[in-house]
């Protein structure tokens, strides 16, 4: 096994830090022991007093942590095991009355739900089996919560399969707890001949919600395609980027398609992220193949009569073929999403290969400025770790590594929170044939430090 100290994280979002001084550690604590077979993500959720870390435990026992300000923690097992699929990430929320609801372990398979029957109470966690449609929820995977402004708690989800699915919206009503679809029909459908992996929707600096997509045909991740793009003013009546409402469901044919990647074009689920300009003009950050046939990053963006991509990158005698089903054991390229800098510039954040870039670009003309060493987190979390055994930068590999994973939060007190852990690459959902020791989680509590 290698044995490096740098430095490699893996989260839905991540911050840039060129400034490897940028934060300081307030507190850190263990609070268990985990799996580390192989990557399977876990979720963080702070909100007032109350924090909670879900996981999987060293035995895979789905798991929740709780407490109350500076309380002793309170940890509940729900019967939910897992297995070897990265997919099965867990995900959780609060709603407007402080019940918590928990999701994972789920991957083209029934709804795995659970919800608490008192505010805050980690050990009254319950099973609910159905949510709305049991005929739906019997497929379903990539559970995502939203919030609307009043607290309204929203659960999307993927019914069906790669290459075959639909996008479900459903309400949660505390009073009756009981969910309901928002919409007459499914808000993406790929009728049976795609489906669509989409990033958000997440609120953007004009107060409305914009989503972007990209569409595979098959399990096979060559065959994503397509990179498109809605946006809504309360998740229920959805428009393209000109202001046209798009009719539901939304199917290729009615796609604001940003930038019309073909199939085995170089674009891969995950790696499509929504950013804004000063001017509040979405961009979307992606990676597909240039003319001459090698992997280089771009940014689309949407001006004033159409949609435009421009190439951000420079990289030389670098291609990623990708394909195949199941999680992949590497990632060559990660994108961030892109950020407007105060100064008219545009930063984003790339991996490629083993090291993370800070591209700048002039917000203008989206031109490559300047290129330069970048963290994906603040590298002070890598200064613990529960194993020598740990590669700590770079390379997401087929192998024997563990490598340090890490999810965030930010406190209603200013401060942020991240939970790491070390665990192996994805292995395509298979066994590996050993199991190595379990690490542990810990608990980051992080500042911002003062500018001299």
């Amino acid at each position: 096994m290698k044995k490096t100290l740098s430095f490699l994280a893996l989260s839905l979002g991540c911050l840039s830090f060129a400034n490897a001084d940028d934060y300081e550690v307030v507190n850190r604590q263990a609070i268990d022991r985990v799996w580390s077979g192989n990557y399977v993500g876990f979720d963080i959720l702070m909100s007032g007093q109350h924090q909670y870390v879900a996981y999987y435990d060293a035995n895979r026992q789905m798991t929740v942590a709780h407490r109350e300000a500076s309380a002793p923690w309170v940890y509940y097992k729900v019967d939910s095991w897992y297995g070897w699929d990265s997919h099965n990430y867990i995900t959780i929320e609060l709603d407007t009355e402080g019940h918590l609801h928990l999701f994972g372990n789920m991957h083209a398979q029934r709804m795995e739900y659970f919800r608490t029957r008192f505010p805050h109470d980690v050990r009254t966690l319950e099973r609910i089996h159905v949510l709305e449609n049991a005929e739906l929820e019997k497929v379903s995977t990539y559970p995502k919560f939203l919030k609307r402004d009043n607290g309204e708690l929203i659960l999307k989800y993927r019914s069906g399969f790669s290459g075959d699915g639909v996008e479900v919206y459903l309400a949660y009503d505390p009073e009756s707890q009981a969910w309901t679809q928002i919409h007459d029909t499914p808000l993406i459908d790929g009728q049976g001949l795609m489906n669509a992996y989409v990033e958000g929707p997440s609120l953007g600096p004009d107060g409305r919600f914009h989503m972007v997509w990209i569409w595979r045909d098959t399990p096979d991740a060559g065959t994503n395609h397509d990179i498109s793009y809605a946006r809504s003013d309360d998740l229920i009546h959805w428009e393209d980027s000109a202001g046209n409402p798009l009719p539901l469901p939304i199917t290729l044919a009615s796609s604001d398609i940003a930038d019309p990647v073909p199939a085995r074009g170089g674009a891969i689920n995950g790696n499509n992220k929504l950013g804004f300009d000063s001017q509040h003009r979405p961009l979307i950050a992606f990676h597909k193949y240039d003319q001459n046939g090698q992997t280089q990053a771009y940014i689309a963006r949407r001006e004033a009569d159409a949609w435009k991509s421009y190439q951000v990158s420079d990289w030389r005698n670098f291609r990623w073929d990708f394909g195949g089903t199941g999680s992949l054991s590497s990632f060559d390229v990660r994108i961030q999403k892109p950020v407007a800098l105060p100064d008219g510039k545009i930063r984003l954040t790339v991996k490629k290969q083993e090291d993370w870039y800070d591209l700048i670009l002039d917000e203008a003309s989206l031109k490559l400025l300047e290129s330069r060493p970048s963290f994906a987190y603040p590298p002070v979390l890598s200064q613990v770790a529960s194993s020598g055994e740990v590669l700590l930068n770079g390379v997401d590999s087929y192998g024997d590594e563990l490598i340090l994973r890490t999810k965030s939060a930010q406190g209603d007190d200013g401060l942020s929170y991240y939970i790491t852990w070390e665990a192996q690459a994805p292995f395509r959902g298979q066994a590996r044939e050993s199991i190595l020791p379990p690490s542990t989680l810990y608990l980051h509590t992080l500042k911002q430090k003062k500018a001299d």
